[in-house]
């Protein structure tokens, strides 16, 4: 397994911005990226994803419907090894500001 991640989720009032960086850090090996999810209120970020790449990065804006209630934040990543992985936090509507981070 050679794939890294960070992915950073930041909530200010309904304003939602993600940052994530995913990638192969083996370059040399066919190891190549399957799929990759990043879902806040069950709205997809990374809609754009395309399978088979080494890397993807990027910065996503989204807005809460009801920024005063949690917010579900996942994600998932494979690969075409036979890895993957995935985690979940909430965005607490009781905070204006809060956010949540997830890496390997």
């Amino acid at each position: 397994m050679s794939v890294k991640y960070r992915i950073e989720v930041y909530k200010d009032g309904q304003e939602i911005t993600a940052k994530f960086d995913v990638r192969v850090t083996d370059m040399a090996s066919t190891e190549l990226l399957s799929g990759f999810h990043l879902s806040v209120e069950d709205q997809n970020l990374v809609s754009d994803f395309i399978a088979g790449q080494k890397e993807f990065t990027g910065t996503r804006f989204a807005t809460l419907k009801k920024s005063e209630e949690d917010a579900a934040v996942s994600f998932d990543i494979s690969s075409n090894e036979p890895w993957t992985d995935s985690g979940s936090d909430i965005l607490r509507g009781a905070r204006l500001r809060d956010d949540c981070s997830f890496e390997n």
